[in-house]
């Protein structure tokens, strides 16, 4: 066991400046509240720029809501968060809203959760008239240009695009596709850009921008129409079992027939990404296990030669927490 004093430094040597924006807020909120709680007790918490997520509501749109619960103490728990100086992010990132679903009671409702006086706390979006909409009842919150908002409008990387986007958002994370193209990540606001770099989706993927607006869609389908969200759930496991080659680290070899890369990225990437002057990074995952997600966090904050350490006392801490939990939940829907 390694000896874990203040004065130790546990983070990854090859970045020990970034700043993480980490997925997890609701799906992982046991996994949250232990890491920043020994974040904070090792004196590392300041890595943590914010977590970010949604529940299952109308707004959001960049996962198929799939039974994620908003929390009854969320207003609560987002200021024990930003008590610890870490910031709340919620993924409001449904494509397709219209004016008619500004009046949404639930999404509102967890807006409102949102301190926008502490300066810490944002909304990730991709459409423009929620965007106008946020910025003009809470002024004091961020706004983050979501990466599903460069799929649908700037597949190709027009750093024009980009310029409007500095000058409309507080941060923009950056297509995945663009992350290899150096010259053009030269041009970026380094302040202002955030890279995703756990993207499992494959290399210019040709479905990426139609299954993101499939998944918003589905998302209102669920509250207006759910014929039409079957229909629309059909057509995803469609993609999904037929088209998609990525999905993590690894791709599928019978999917990718181009012999194509993931938007994974590996040391390499990070570190030449880091070494040009971005600090911003984002860890995604809220539809993977909890484990899953936990290895993903680990790896990339930690230094690697330690970062088993720190996984036994993280799954130690919460596997009774997420079986309790989930025995719950099952119980409630009549599985056991």
């Amino acid at each position: 066991m390694i000896d874990m004093t203040h004065e130790r430094n546990f983070l990854h040597p090859d970045w020990p400046d970034a700043k993480w924006n980490i997925s997890g807020l609701f799906v992982y909120r046991p996994l949250v509240n232990f890491f920043t709680q020994m974040m904070k007790n090792h004196g590392m918490a300041h890595v943590i720029n914010s977590f970010h997520g949604a529940p299952d509501l109308l707004w959001n749109g960049g996962r198929v809501n799939a039974n994620v619960k908003n929390y009854p103490d969320a207003e609560n728990y987002f200021k024990a968060l930003n008590s610890l100086g870490i910031g709340v992010y919620l993924t409001f990132s449904n494509v397709i809203l219209e004016k008619k679903h500004l009046e949404d009671e639930e999404s509102n409702r967890l807006l409102d959760c949102l301190d926008e006086k502490c300066g810490l706390n944002g909304v990730i979006v991709v459409n423009d008239l929620i965007a106008d909409y946020i910025r003009k009842k809470k002024p004091g919150l961020k706004l983050i240009s979501s990466v599903v908002k460069n799929f649908i409008e700037n597949p190709k990387g027009d750093i024009d695009w980009y310029k409007r986007m500095e000058d409309r958002f507080d941060q923009v994370v950056v297509h995945t596709d663009h992350m290899f193209d150096l010259d053009l990540l030269d041009k970026l606001d380094r302040k202002k850009s955030e890279i995703l770099i756990t993207e499992g989706c494959i290399y210019k993927c040709p479905n990426r921008a139609h299954h993101q607006t499939l998944n918003s869609v589905f998302n209102i389908a669920q509250y207006e129409d759910k014929k039409k969200a079957d229909e629309i759930m059909e057509e995803i496991k469609v993609i999904r079992e037929t088209k998609c080659a990525g999905g993590g680290a690894n791709l599928n070899p019978e999917k990718n027939t181009q012999n194509l890369r993931t938007c994974y990225l590996d040391h390499e990437d990070v570190k030449t990404i880091y070494d040009m002057g971005f600090r911003n990074l984002k860890i995604s995952g809220r539809r993977m296990t909890i484990y899953g997600m936990a290895w993903n966090i680990l790896n990339w904050v930690f230094d690697p030669d330690q970062a088993h350490t720190f996984a036994r006392i993280l799954y130690s801490r919460i596997e009774h927490k997420v079986k309790t939990e989930y025995t719950q939940t099952a119980r409630e829907k009549g599985v056991i």
